[in-house]
């Protein structure tokens, strides 16, 4: 067992309870708010909507998991390490799907130049902005695997960064529901 990883667990263990806990709440406050709007999950216009919903719950979901995984005890840092791997690819997975639907939802007008439009700027900007911690998360499992004094400092910002992103993705989300 590597002893030194687990102290280093231990040290965060405050920080990942946190975390998970803001991450519930907020997964909690999505369901509220979505509840409120239920009749927009059953209109084929506003599919993205209900794809970026899902996405949405999913980045909370990966929060408290992500948070979880840190907290959980783990007799190697690769144990941890190949969780985070896991959970970034699939993330990398809903993102694309997403991406595809969006795309093909928001196809410019004829005589439109791709990518004028500053709503159309706004989306991808969105899109590379929910990229950003599942990226980040594949960078921590690097980072383990290569025994890194500071992969868990960094796990704590892309936990924050999560937080974040999910946040932003339910403001604009709820925000732009017809």
């Amino acid at each position: 067992m590597d002893v030194t990883f687990e102290q280093a667990l231990t040290e965060w263990t405050a920080f990942y309870a946190l975390m998970g806990g803001a991450a519930a709440t907020l997964l909690g406050l999505l369901f509220v708010s979505v509840s409120l709007r239920l009749n927009i999950f059953h209109q084929r216009q506003v599919a993205d909507v209900r794809d970026f919903a899902a996405f949405t719950f999913g980045t909370f979901l990966v929060a408290i998991a992500v948070a979880g995984l840190a907290i959980a005890p783990h007799a190697h840092r690769f144990t941890l390490a190949l969780s985070l791997l896991l959970v970034g690819i699939a993330g990398f997975f809903a993102i694309a799907v997403i991406a595809r639907l969006w795309i093909r939802l928001n196809v410019p007008a004829a005589g439109a130049r791709p990518g004028s439009a500053p709503d159309e700027r706004r989306g991808w900007a969105y899109l590379l902005g929910m990229v950003g911690p599942y990226a980040g998360l594949l960078a921590v499992a690097a980072l383990l695997w290569r025994s890194h004094p500071n992969a868990l400092g960094w796990l704590a910002v892309v936990e924050g960064w999560l937080l974040v992103t999910g946040t932003v993705a339910a403001w604009v989300m709820l925000s732009h529901a017809g």
